[in-house]
């Protein structure tokens, strides 16, 4: 592309900081160092008209761990590195209610995991003391966790024979949250360049040279990869594999008998309502392999099963029409932990989310910014 004389006065391609990725890790990675170095010049890369990952696509739950997910994590990673990422992702959501808690319709409605497996129910039972002693003082709750034997009848859900319910989660509109940070940063003289794929980036010099495959070339100071489950195109040896989540949302039902965020199968299936209409998706347990891909798209097998999932377990009795689907593409790898680094004095990486993007983003971001000097 030819940029014309204003064009290239306006938009200077030497910046202080180049972000790439204009998802959530992108933006706070932005708005912080701005709060931090309000002078910095700042620059945003995004490859698609929008992000082109799961931010603006994923479920809207500003979550941080049902049951039978933090103990899944416990068996991976142990009591302390399980601890640690859960008061990460609390804390982000703290950040997020701070900063734009009133612009992204944030609802304080609580989570409930749902079991349909007795045997699997008691399990997580049996230890939801040790949890609650383990997150009293990051949440700072005597009883986190709680059984919950009311909301299963009171919702009108059928199939699923216990739950257990928190206080602390919320929903709120991811695509509100985005543009929230958009307006704000534009308004902080951020530039952004949508539709700017980065063919290759250059570290070997004091200076940063950004390649694009539209614009040419762009330099800074320092450059901050955020592109979470594409990163292996500049940072193959992470390994990080993509994760897709399929999402599906219904016309609007009348007299909808719940108002909450809900998982189950540890995690891989979630719904709540948006208003009157409900969110359901997940399903990437179905078939892993075939989910392991940047791809757009929606599969059959997984659309069907969520819809059979409406019909005979979350709104039985309740005709629905589907209104929209869609998919987001999360970032995952072994030891599921984020990676949020300098890895050179003019390079860092802020990747990885393990499908907890919301609430990690803005506490991984304002670590990160931190460490910068």
């Amino acid at each position: 592309m030819m940029l014309s004389y204003w064009e290239q006065d306006l938009f200077k391609p030497k910046y202080d900081y180049l972000i790439i990725g204009s998802g959530f890790s992108g933006l706070w990675m932005a708005y912080l160092l701005k709060m931090k170095k309000p002078n910095a010049h700042i620059g945003i890369l995004e490859k698609g008209t929008l992000p082109s990952g799961a931010s603006t696509k994923n479920a809207g739950f500003a979550c941080f761990g049902s049951p039978s997910e933090l103990l899944e994590n416990v068996k991976t990673i142990g009591w302390d590195k399980t601890l640690e990422l859960t008061e990460k992702r609390y804390q982000g959501i703290q950040l997020i209610k701070a900063h734009f808690g009133t612009e992204i319709d944030y609802n304080p409605c609580g989570a409930t995991e749902l079991f349909s497996e007795e045997g699997f129910f008691k399990e997580n039972l049996e230890q939801l003391d040790l949890l609650n002693q383990n997150l009293r003082d990051i949440v700072n709750a005597e009883s986190h966790f709680k059984e919950d034997k009311n909301i299963i009848l009171n919702s009108n859900f059928r199939g699923f024979e216990n739950a257990i319910s928190n206080a602390a989660e919320a929903s709120i509109h991811s695509g509100k949250l985005f543009y929230a940070l958009y307006k704000k940063l534009v308004s902080l003289d951020v530039k952004f360049f949508f539709g700017t794929e980065v063919e290759h980036i250059e570290t070997e010099s004091a200076i940063a040279e950004v390649k694009t495959k539209n614009l040419g070339d762009f330099q800074a100071q320092h450059v901050c990869i955020c592109t979470n489950a594409f990163t292996n195109t500049f940072l193959p040896s992470q390994n990080i594999k993509p994760g897709r989540g399929q999402v599906l949302i219904t016309q609007p039902i009348e007299n909808l008998p719940f108002n909450s965020t809900f998982h189950f199968e540890k995690g891989y299936f979630y719904f709540k309502n948006v208003g009157k209409r409900v969110l359901f998706g997940g399903g990437r347990n179905l078939d892993i392999a075939g989910e392991t891909t940047t791809a757009e798209g929606t599969t059959e097998l997984i659309q069907n099963q969520l819809i059979k999932y409406l019909k005979e377990n979350i709104l039985p009795d309740t005709n629905f029409e589907i209104a929209t689907i869609w998919s987001g593409v999360m970032a995952f790898n072994e030891s599921h932990t984020p990676i949020s680094e300098i890895l050179k004095p003019n390079l860092s990486a802020n990747v990885c989310m393990n499908g907890m993007g919301v609430a990690l983003a803005p506490f991984l971001a304002e670590e990160l910014v931190g460490r910068m000097g």
